[in-house]
């Protein structure tokens, strides 16, 4: 359950946002104020900057993680700051969302400042700014064919997708990253757009592809680009985002297939498997194949950006994921 805490958190982000440099920086420790008080420094309006963020979902306290210890340093933007990891530590009755404390003081700043993220498939990722991002969206844990327990990779996994470094892959395949590991800043060069007043954008979205791409791709105007192939085999080759989401139906049928009519979702931490009659099947009773098809299937749609962070390596991990479970490759497709 998501719970919006508007009003303290609005009032909490003028402050920081002020103490952060966001405004003229006071000699004293500054006080919180309401949301409609003038700024110090009048030629800077924030309240544009507080809307996005109002919007995005970095203002939704989501109770049950952070009401958790270890999942607390992710979901509490004050535990974030002070790399609190205990429910006891935080000295106060109740959570508050993602706010201006966690990026600009404390650990994110400190992380900001140091551009390298540990993830749980590659130690010292190089990811400049956008490394205080990836230190929470990523999948949590090293992924393993033979886990017996059959987990599945944490929700907002984007880290494993972007690094080219996450998902359960075909041993003696040589996959292959994008350019896009390359981008300076990584997370924060396209999430975090100049808004016409000149300041970064705070709503966490790709709001213009032209702004967030055309550095690179000139004259883009739609992330959906056409594919260079025809990688789901339908016979055309439409916008990569939809092609994706066709290799994502093509491997999900795989897996029904495979379970004999059955069906797979993730619970508990798992990816869990049930038969045609709605039963849960044991972890144990469930093939390496179907494990990590399910496990990368799950993996990128938690990414949520269907390929577009890592384009290249997320094309091969399905493929090579269908592959691995039904013995032959996407029927008509262009592989990787």
């Amino acid at each position: 359950m998501k719970l919006r805490k508007i009003l303290l958190a609005a009032v909490v982000l003028t402050a920081l946002l002020l103490a952060a440099g966001c405004g003229k920086k006071a000699e004293q420790p500054p006080v919180a104020q309401p949301i409609t008080a003038p700024v110090t420094n009048p030629s800077i309006n924030i309240e544009p900057l507080i809307a996005e963020w109002l919007a995005s979902d970095h203002s939704n306290i989501q109770l049950y993680p952070a009401g958790r210890d270890t999942c607390v340093t992710c979901h509490d933007g004050g535990a974030f700051a002070g790399k609190l990891t205990q429910q006891d530590q935080l000295h106060r009755e109740f959570n508050v969302a993602l706010d201006c404390r966690a990026c600009h003081s404390g650990y994110g700043l400190e992380i900001q400042k140091s551009g390298v993220v540990n993830l749980p498939n590659q130690q010292n990722f190089k990811a400049g700014k956008g490394a205080l991002c990836l230190s929470c969206h990523n999948e949590r844990g090293v992924p393993n064919i033979n886990d017996a327990r059959r987990a599945s990779p944490h929700g907002g996994s984007q880290g494993g997708i972007f690094s080219g470094s996450g998902g359960i892959r075909t041993d003696g395949f040589s996959y292959i990253s994008s350019p896009h590991t390359g981008i300076g800043d990584t997370c924060i060069a396209c999430h975090m757009t100049k808004t016409p007043e000149g300041l970064p954008s705070h709503t966490f979205r790709v709001d213009s592809a032209e702004d967030s791409c055309s550095k690179c791709h000139s004259g883009l105007t739609d992330v959906n680009r056409k594919a260079l192939g025809d990688y789901d085999g339908d016979g055309t080759a439409k916008g990569f985002q939809d092609e994706v989401k066709g290799l994502l139906k093509i491997l999900e049928a795989a897996i029904v297939e495979a379970l004999e009519g059955g069906s797979f979702a993730t619970g508990g931490g798992q990816v869990q498997f049930k038969d045609a009659k709605g039963e849960l099947i044991a972890p144990a009773d469930i093939s390496n194949e179907i494990y990590q098809a399910g496990y990368n299937h799950v993996l990128v749609k938690y990414d949520g950006s269907y390929g577009i962070h890592n384009p290249h390596y997320v094309v091969q991990l399905l493929q090579q994921s269908y592959k691995a479970l039904t013995g032959k490759d996407v029927p008509g497709a262009t592989l990787k």
